[in-house]
Order: structure tokens, then sequence, then C-alpha cells
């Protein structure tokens, strides 16, 4: 049983050490980027924690290709339609774009990484306790 939980830590771990990785390369790409907020989509029934708006938004690269995407926004932050807002866009896959907040880059990778510490330290916890 300490194996598998040791083995559980170690996969959680390893999923937000690869999804640090794939927000570094995101960022290495992306290029900076004004967007127009063109939807405010409206959420149904009582928000919940952690859940984010769904913005419809407009955005052109520095070389005018203009393109439309969604990104999700905290339901802390207030955007109305007709906003612009500052986003990060991939120039090779134009609708990969993120809002370059902390939070939404980096929280899921940093939670990942230490609860898969905190559950492998258990596992090893639990091993030890065993052996005594």
């Amino acid at each position: 049983m300490n194996k598998i939980i040791t083995t559980v830590g170690l996969l959680l771990f390893i999923a937000g050490a690869w999804s640090g990785m794939e927000t570094f390369r995101f960022i290495q790409r992306a290029e900076a980027v004004l967007g127009r907020v063109l939807v405010v989509e409206e959420l149904r029934g009582p928000p919940k924690p952690r859940q984010k708006t769904p913005l419809h938004v407009s955005y052109q690269f520095a070389d005018g290709r203009q393109f439309d995407a969604v990104t999700h926004m905290p339901l802390l932050q207030q955007v109305k339609q007709g906003d612009e807002i500052r986003l990060l866009a991939d120039p090779t896959a134009p609708d990969s774009v993120r809002l370059p907040l902390w939070s939404e880059m980096w929280a899921r990778s940093l939670t990942y990484l230490i609860g898969g510490l905190l559950v492998m330290l258990a596992g090893r916890v639990l091993t030890n306790r065993r052996t005594r």
C-alpha cells in the first residue's frame, strides 16, 4: 500500500513537471498582444470555487494576422464586452491564447508538484513506520 501511495505521489509530481515544462515552452513561443473582448459568457447557476468566465477575444499579431479565440478569466476579474486585455498568443497555434497572470500560468503546475511531493513524503513516512 505504501508503494502505491509513493507511486501516486511520483505520478502527480511528474504531471506537475510536465505541465510546468509545457507552460514554459508556451511562454517561449508566445507573443504579447492586445485583445478586444467580443463576448463574456454568462455562467449558469451560482459560481463555483475557482470557476472561470469564458471570454471570446479578437487579437492581432505584429505581422497583421488577426484571430478570434476563447480564453478563460478568473471570476474575480471584472471584464466586459469591448474591453482591451493583454494576452499571450502562440503565433504557430493562434487558437492557443492565455492571460499573462501568474495564477493562470503556474498554479496548476505548482499544485501538482507540491501535492506530489507531499503524497510521496507520506508514502515514505508510512514505509518507515512499517519497517520499525
